[in-house]
């Protein structure tokens, strides 16, 4: 992947936080996560936006709780 350099003005204490959470000293791969952080959530906006706008099978999603996700049993054995 072809990588170009920037110069980038950053609050240091957000940064020195993300740092101790990902255990990320690069500050490269700190910026590069966060790129990548953003660009999903801006395309999960994205889709939730979409489906707002054109309901699939009659059904309107105002907003997606994650928290829905985290009690559903998932079956990742197949059984």
């Amino acid at each position: 992947m072809t990588k170009v350099k920037i110069s980038a003005t950053v609050d240091p204490a957000c940064l020195e936080r993300a740092k101790e959470l990902t255990g990320i000293s690069s500050v490269s791969e700190v910026l590069e996560r966060g790129l990548a952080a953003l660009i999903e959530d801006e395309l999960e906006r994205v889709h939730v936006e979409g489906y707002a706008r054109h309901p699939q099978a009659g059904e309107t999603v105002d907003a997606v709780d994650a928290g829905i996700w985290a009690d559903l049993p998932w079956d990742e054995e197949g059984d």
